[in-house]
């Protein structure tokens, strides 16, 4: 233990003297999380929006005023199509609803249309604002029906949908706490990975090779401060997500820290290893960076659901504890479940850190070559 304790307070020591180091805890793990919480979304909402109305009717003017909302957002009045192309083509407008002359007229005599102009570049954008105008253009339709007096029909079937957990349907209740996924797999992979690596570089190292030092002992005790760090990083990135981006946490923080602090332990763990096998600093950030930031973002169910993956996907996303992390952050933050809810995700979690801590001392050599 007092081996242990030697090193821990000399892992310390070099945290503290070094500002790029105190930088790389504490600094760069909230600038990681606020930059992609504010640039990261899903919400097809408040797209930029124009229209042609060569009618000038109130009933034209009733049915632009439904396109302005949650998820079209008015910038220009235009005068002619041509105007519009251009809006489109210099990006200053997603989409230009057209409505010609005599609107009116043509639709109470059963022919009325109009055109929507959607800028194509991003599809799946292009197809949600297909979908939102369809249903926009329905319920005006419904209520011209009844205003006309005409007769309804009546669809023998309707789906009633209740969204469950997410009520609101806004990506950020989902996305900004799977952010800590993120935050959490990086920072403390990169910081041991550079740690070790620098010690390697500049000779220190030998000074452990020389010590009687188990590699146990080692292994621990440069992990431990750099726990302790990202645990300290967890509690300010939660108190973020609730403070600066105003998303709630329905179930209890003591339910998901068992499996925050596996999931750490385990990051760590594959930074030591990292460092471990490369020799230098430089070449131990690319590789830890390339090893944690891809299944951080693709294979963890943040942007894409692990189930809609191909096969291959599947595959990977079951390979990364990140999966498992997204998992219960989900459930604690949209679905208020509790620790036994989420036992299975703890025993994988415990299971990737023990299977990296046997490997980390199989690759430890108190020698070179």
């Amino acid at each position: 233990m007092k081996r242990t304790v030697s090193i821990i307070t000399k892992e310390f020591k070099e945290i503290y003297r070094n500002n790029l180091y105190l930088i790389l805890a504490f600094v760069v793990p909230l600038l990681m999380f606020v930059v992609f919480g504010y640039g990261i979304s899903l919400d097809i909402e408040n797209m930029p929006f124009g229209y042609v109305d060569m009618d000038r009717t109130p009933l034209s003017r009733d049915l632009i005023d439904r396109f302005i909302g949650r998820y079209f957002r008015a910038e220009f009045s235009l005068t002619d199509l041509k105007e519009a192309e251009e809006k489109l083509m210099t990006g200053r407008l997603r989409a230009v609803l057209y409505i010609p002359p005599d609107f009116s007229k043509d639709i109470y005599r059963g022919e009325g249309s109009v055109q929507l102009l959607i800028d194509g570049g991003y599809p799946f954008t292009s197809m949600t604002l297909k979908g939102y105008a369809e249903a926009i253009v329905n319920a005006f339709n419904q209520e011209l029906l009844i205003k006309t007096g005409r007769p309804l029909r009546k669809a023998p079937l309707q789906v009633r949908v209740r969204f469950l957990f997410n009520e609101s349907m806004r990506s950020r209740n989902a996305l900004i706490p799977g952010l800590l996924v993120v935050v959490l797999m990086v920072n403390p992979a990169v910081l041991t990975a550079t740690a070790i690596a620098r010690e390697r570089e500049f000779g220190t190292i030998y000074n452990i090779y020389t010590a009687p030092v188990k590699k146990a002992e080692f292994i621990v005790g440069k992990a431990l401060p750099y726990f302790l760090i990202s645990i300290i990083n967890l509690f300010v990135l939660t108190s973020l997500v609730k403070v600066l981006f105003g998303v709630p946490m329905k179930g209890n923080l003591a339910d998901m820290l068992p499996h925050a602090v596996l999931f750490i332990f385990t990051n760590i763990l594959i930074g030591i290893l990292i460092s471990l096998v490369l020799k230098t600093v430089v070449s131990a950030q690319i590789v830890t960076l390339i090893i944690t930031i891809i299944p951080a973002f693709l294979y963890s169910g943040l942007l894409i659901p692990v189930s809609h993956l191909g096969a291959e996907g599947r595959i990977m996303a079951h390979l990364y504890p990140s999966m498992y992390f997204m998992k219960v952050v989900h459930g604690v933050y949209l679905k208020r479940l509790g620790f036994t809810d989420m036992i299975r995700e703890f025993g994988v979690l415990l299971l990737y850190c023990l299977v990296f801590f046997v490997i980390s001392l199989g690759f430890f050599r108190k020698r070179e070559g």
